[in-house]
């Protein structure tokens, strides 16, 4: 179904922050940088808003949102750690992967995926934030 609402996330920026969370949102997590506005995945129904913000989010209680990858979980997780990115867990539980992680202004994310398919025999079982359920 078609609809003209668009979804807004508004993610609170440290001041003097911006670039380097427009850098985290568009390089490492690769969803596409329009100004202070980033579109998860191309989904123009979707998007997130970068704002200045005093207030502090707790990241252990708070995540800001959640989005899903297709496959190779693993692989995409390793590819955010080499990138820098901060995991407060990583875990396989009977539905899929789930892991959460921060970005440059400690802000918490989700990210799931349902599926356990990989392209490689890399794993992340040896990583301490790993937990399976």
């Amino acid at each position: 179904m078609e609809s003209d609402k668009v979804v807004v996330l508004f993610i609170p920026v440290r001041k003097g922050m911006i670039e380097k969370m427009k850098t985290f949102y568009g390089d490492i997590l690769r969803f596409t940088i329009d100004g202070s506005e980033f579109f998860m995945n191309n989904i123009e129904a979707i998007r997130g808003q970068l704002q200045y913000s005093k207030v502090k989010i707790d990241p252990a209680k708070n995540p800001l949102f959640q989005f899903n990858i297709v496959s190779d979980f693993p692989e995409y997780c390793i590819s955010l750690r080499q990138q820098g990115v901060h995991f407060d867990f990583v875990a396989m539980t009977p539905g899929g992967y789930m892991a959460k992680i921060f970005d440059a202004c400690d802000n918490s994310i989700l990210i799931g995926c349902d599926s356990f398919e990989t392209s490689s025999d890399i794993g992340i079982s040896s990583w301490n934030e790993y937990r399976r359920y």
